[in-house]
């Protein structure tokens, strides 16, 4: 399977048995969050229901997850029985696994948009590529013919520097007159 398959290959769960799949993860690490107690701290669990979110829905749902994973790890240590000294202790920390569970959604963002753009570039440079013989224009598949440096720029996100090499140099010097033609070693 291609990059570009596997970032744009539509998922196999429905939209009802996706969100079942991330609540349930969600849930999940709730308990297991509960279960080892505020003692064992299981936080990074959370998370996998983000990632998960954001896969089969997008950011806005890798969002809307950080924020129930927050929520659910403040009712889980809650409900493990953690006191803390001062009471606004404990939304201070959920307020600072909300910050970490949105740094994960940015940069899983970050890393698909890297993979999306990696992968049109990929496929703008494989395959076919239809070049005129006489002007050197690219052809695209809408009919557009456009000129390399554009198509270079536009696909591959490099600036073409024009410069004139070597050998065109001393031949261009040659046909003005400025310096001699070598003439071929026999």
């Amino acid at each position: 399977m291609s990059i570009t398959s596997s970032l744009h290959a539509p998922s196999r769960l429905s939209g009802p048995s996706a969100v079942a799949v991330v609540l349930a993860a969600l849930a999940l690490c709730g308990l297991i969050d509960y279960i080892t107690g505020y003692e064992v701290s299981v936080f990074a669990l959370y998370v996998i229901p983000i990632v998960l979110g954001m896969r089969f829905f997008g950011t806005a749902a890798g969002c809307v997850m950080a924020v129930l994973s927050a929520v659910v790890w403040l009712v889980a240590d809650q409900q493990a029985g953690h006191q803390y000294a001062l009471s606004w202790t404990v939304y201070w920390n959920a307020l600072h696994r909300l910050f970490f569970f949105l740094c994960v959604v940015l940069g899983v963002h970050h890393t698909q948009a890297t993979l999306r753009l990696n992968a049109k570039r990929v496929q703008a440079f494989s395959g076919a590529l239809p070049i005129c013989t006489q002007c050197h224009r690219i052809g695209s598949g809408s009919g557009y013919w456009q000129k390399f440096e554009s198509y270079l720029g536009e696909h591959g996100g490099a600036q073409p520097l024009h410069k004139v090499c070597p050998d065109c140099a001393r031949e261009g010097y040659a046909k003005a007159g400025v310096i001699e033609r070598a003439s071929p070693q026999r």
